[in-house]
């Protein structure tokens, strides 16, 4: 852990990252003691940078749940491991994962998921309207944790699906990534799916306007948003 902080504290200072500018409030919304569930949007790769600010300037581990293939791409993989995320195989049955999230869970930690469980393909990536997946609201009741919605907002241009790696050439101009932290997510209990439309809208609420609204994309916005620049089928 104190290897974590060191790297969070020196590598992800703000000094050396002048390649992006971040605009983060509502850290106080984030439990200082005892377990939640932190549910972030996903628009990057570089979304996890905005994870090691969280753990920086918040002052706690983040366990996130992701793919496994990220625990060992340098510096994320650093970050996931010193966190003690725990790793998704996606081609494996997800059981193993949520037990390990729910007994994390209870003994207080803070874990963090992605409840769109991958950066969204062609126009998909441009709709308003955020569709989630059951986990967070599962753990949620599992244990009693409360929910914390995270907008993360541009992530995508400091770095592009299409793109092998980050911008960081971007010294004179640093890109701006804003985050919005909210309260917790008031979960009915009428239904896990009616819950988790509570959670992805909450997300949405803490994006900027802009991202609350059809977005009429051209085709190099649309080729930015698949692996290989190529235009995604639909």
């Amino acid at each position: 852990m104190r290897d974590l902080q060191l790297l969070l504290q020196h590598f992800f200072h703000p000094a050396w990252q002048r390649w992006v500018r971040f605009d983060i409030s509502g850290l106080e919304h984030l439990p200082a003691q005892g377990p939640g569930v932190v549910a972030f949007n996903h628009r990057s790769y570089a979304d996890f940078f905005v994870l090691a600010q969280l753990v920086r300037r918040g002052g706690r581990p983040l366990r996130m749940l992701a793919k496994k293939e990220l625990f060992d791409v340098p510096l994320v993989g650093a970050i996931c491991n010193g966190m003690g995320g725990i790793p998704v195989d996606r081609a494996a049955p997800g059981d193993a994962p949520y037990a390990a999230a729910v007994a994390a869970l209870q003994r207080g930690d803070l874990v963090g998921l992605m409840p769109q469980g991958t950066i969204p393909r062609g126009a998909a990536f441009f709709d308003p309207v955020l569709v989630g997946k059951p986990g967070v609201v599962r753990m949620a009741q599992a244990t009693g944790a409360p929910v914390i919605p995270v907008g993360i907002w541009g992530t995508e241009v400091l770095w592009p699906r299409s793109a092998k790696g980050p911008r960081v050439s971007r010294w004179r101009e640093p890109v701006p990534v804003r985050v919005r932290i909210g309260p917790p997510v008031e979960l009915m209990g009428e239904s896990v799916e009616a819950d988790t439309a509570r959670v992805m809208a909450a997300i949405v609420d803490q994006l900027p306007p802009e991202a609350r609204v059809a977005h009429t994309f051209t085709e190099a916005e649309l080729r930015s948003t698949d692996p290989n620049g190529d235009l995604p089928e639909t």
